[in-house]
């Protein structure tokens, strides 16, 4: 099949591709003791994240996620957090971001501080501005959040990254004689990023491929753990 020859051949290219995370950071924002507004650095620094997500055009769902310092009972830093996080969803909406773009806004409150202090440590007040990774499990390829406007470059290159992990853990497993389910996973993995990865941007069958591709992987991470 065509796909498969294309599969082949990407699959030889990508395998020189440093591995990168599906995950990345794009940026933070500091704020002021027991603050929920933006200073003006806070509003600079959400100024060029927001203009990284417009250029990007990615796929993947933003997530801004809160944080406080260790001052205040946990109750209330959690509703801090958030409300630092609905400050920077707001502000990033205000400066072009479409709303859909916006995957998720949560708190963390206290749990992750960044220095480990008791006391009022501004790097611990912070937002952080996520591309989440599209999904750490699945029990159907068909709940995947893929849709035709996802293809592009960069889901082309999460699929080719997926396609030489899948590759390298079936091999690995393959010479050690292995088998069950990380195995088997693997071996779908292969075969379906493959195929995804071989298919041309306008075909009709991308999409679905890569949901299997997607699934199959997180399935095969699953079991390896």
């Amino acid at each position: 099949m065509l796909c498969r020859f294309f599969a082949t051949l990407l699959l030889t290219i990508s395998m020189s591709l440093p591995m990168v995370a599906l995950a990345q950071d794009v940026g933070t924002i500091n704020f002021k003791f027991d603050a929920d507004q933006l200073d003006a650095q806070g509003l600079a620094q959400v100024a060029q994240i927001a203009e990284q997500l417009k250029a990007r055009q990615s796929y993947k769902p933003t997530v801004v996620v809160g944080f406080t310092d260790a001052v205040g009972t946990t109750g209330y830093n959690d509703g801090l957090g958030l409300r630092r996080a609905q400050s920077v969803a707001a502000a990033l909406q205000a400066q072009g971001v479409p709303v859909d773009r916006i995957g998720s806004i949560a708190s963390r409150g206290e749990r992750e501080l960044l220095v480990s202090v008791t006391g009022a440590e501004r790097a611990n007040r912070r937002v952080t501005v996520s591309l989440e990774e599209i999904m750490s499990a699945c029990r159907s390829y068909r709940e995947i959040p893929l849709t035709p406007a996802s293809i592009g470059e960069e889901l082309q290159t999460d699929l080719r990254v997926r396609l030489a992990e899948a590759v390298q853990s079936f091999d690995q497993m393959a010479i050690t004689r292995r088998d069950g389910a990380a195995f088997q996973m693997a071996g779908a993995a292969r075969e379906d990023c493959g195929i995804a990865v071989g298919y041309d941007a306008d075909a009709v069958r991308k999409t679905e491929y890569a949901q299997k591709c997607f699934c199959s992987s997180a399935r095969m991470q699953a079991a390896l753990r």
